[in-house]
Order: C-alpha cells, then sequence, then structure tokens
C-alpha cells in the first residue's frame, strides 16, 4: 500500500505493508490511484451522510445538571441534545466551571453550518434560556466545533453499496483495513469503532483473522438489555485479545 500525504509544504509518500484507515468510505474509494472500478465508486458515491455541530458554552459548574446529556424534543428550538461535560469527567473543565455541548444534527449544506462562530454561540445561548436551562450572562466563553459526515445514512441502498465495496476492498486491496464508524460506514459506538481498530492491530501483528465485520452486530445492546428481547441492538461481540508486551 503506497499513502500519499498532503501538508503545508505539499505531497509526500509513505509505502506499508498494511494500511487502517478510519476516514469516510466514501472518500476513500475517490482517493484511491488507480481509480475502483465504476460499480465501486458508484457504491461509494450513492453513500450519505449527516453532518453534525456542536457549539460548547463555558459556564459556571451550578449552570450545569447532574445528567451526562439530556434530549431536547422542546418545538421552536434547533438544539437535538445537550452534554454537560464536567458530568462526564471533572478533569474536561476547570474547577468551578463546566461546559454544555449544545448538538445540532445537520448537513453542510443547511444555513445554520455556515453561521459565523460568534453567531453561533448567541444562537445556542439564547436557545438555552428559551428552554430555561441558562441564564445568558452566565455564558464565559464559546466555541463551535463542526463535524462532517459524523453519521452514517441507514437508506435503502446503504447494506448493497457497503457490501460492493467492501468485496471489492477485500479482493483488490487485502492489506487494507477500514475501520470505525466513517471507515466500515457503521454506526458503531466509539467503544465498537475502537475495537475493530484493535482487532485490525491484532490480524496485522499477528496473523490474527478477527472478522472486523462482525463487531457490533449482536442483537444485546450494552448498555440496555431485557430479558427475553432480540429486537436488535449495537453490542460488540466478546473478544479475546492477547497480553500485550511489557
Amino acid at each position: 500500500v503506497a499513502v500519499t500525504v498532503a501538508d503545508l509544504d505539499g505531497h509526500w509518500h509513505l509505502r506499508a505493508d498494511d494500511a487502517i484507515c478510519s476516514m469516510p468510505l466514501q472518500a476513500l474509494i475517490a482517493a484511491l490511484d488507480p481509480p475502483a472500478p465504476h460499480r465501486v465508486r458508484e457504491a461509494a458515491a450513492g453513500l450519505r451522510y449527516r453532518d453534525f455541530l456542536t457549539v460548547a458554552l463555558v459556564v459556571p459548574e451550578a449552570a450545569g445538571f447532574p445528567d451526562n446529556w439530556i434530549y431536547v424534543h422542546t418545538p421552536g428550538v434547533r438544539v437535538g441534545r445537550v452534554q454537560n461535560y464536567r458530568s462526564w469527567s471533572a478533569d474536561l473543565v476547570k474547577p468551578g466551571w463546566t461546559c454544555l455541548g449544545l448538538e445540532y444534527f445537520v448537513c453542510e449544506s443547511d444555513e445554520l453550518w455556515s453561521l459565523a462562530d460568534d453567531v453561533l454561540v448567541k444562537f445556542a445561548t439564547n436557545e438555552l434560556e428559551q428552554l430555561d436551562l441558562l441564564a445568558p450572562d452566565s455564558v464565559e466563553a464559546g466555541y463551535v466545533v463542526r463535524m462532517p459526515k459524523a453519521y452514517p445514512v441507514y437508506d435503502q441502498h446503504y447494506k448493497r453499496n457497503v457490501e460492493v465495496i467492501r468485496a471489492w476492498l477485500a479482493q483488490a486491496v487485502p492489506n487494507l483495513h477500514p475501520v470505525g464508524r466513517n471507515g466500515m460506514h457503521r454506526y458503531n459506538n466509539q467503544d465498537h469503532s475502537m475495537l475493530t481498530a484493535m482487532l485490525a492491530v491484532d490480524n496485522v501483528l499477528d496473523g490474527a483473522r478477527h472478522d472486523l465485520w462482525a463487531v457490533n452486530v449482536d442483537h444485546d445492546y450494552h448498555e440496555q438489555h431485557t430479558v427475553g428481547d432480540h429486537s436488535g441492538g449495537r453490542a460488540a461481540p466478546t473478544v479475546t485479545l492477547p497480553a500485550v508486551p511489557r
């Protein structure tokens, strides 16, 4: 596998026996040289994504809430979820303060995506005030993070498109290993995404034969389980990894 890396000074090339790739599957196929066959490029172009916008507001700790996150269903606001990062870990914020992350599920073509950062900070502050979650004068600072292609879209064609790409990669570029949510176009949680990367490393270094595509296909979801409920979920299989040499 030859990898071309572009930086501010130009391009440079790396050669490797194997490559582990977490870039969006659509972008991976588009970047290959020589190009993939037309049917494979067509399948990649058919993959769709939902983009993600977070407005992080730094506020006093007392302005937070005890939950890790809350979902918002109130009509008239655009925010879909609010994270309280201090509830995840106090080490994420400075003492006496927390950070509320307002999450907006958008597309890059949406007007919200294109607004200036200071406008988005004011917009998000007003929405929290409208929800009675925050007094606007308690915001010390605000930051905006835009994440394109955060969510792979599961439409009626995605399975067929992914299978076309997956089968061709396995035959034509077997030493290229897609991993993670974007790399596999799989709506995996962070732990499942990390597991695919760990198993890929195990396959490359130790010759293991883990099926990365089998991660997160069990019926039981690890966050919640009801006895006798096999309606579907996203749980990762139990896999024993070799001990890491010290």
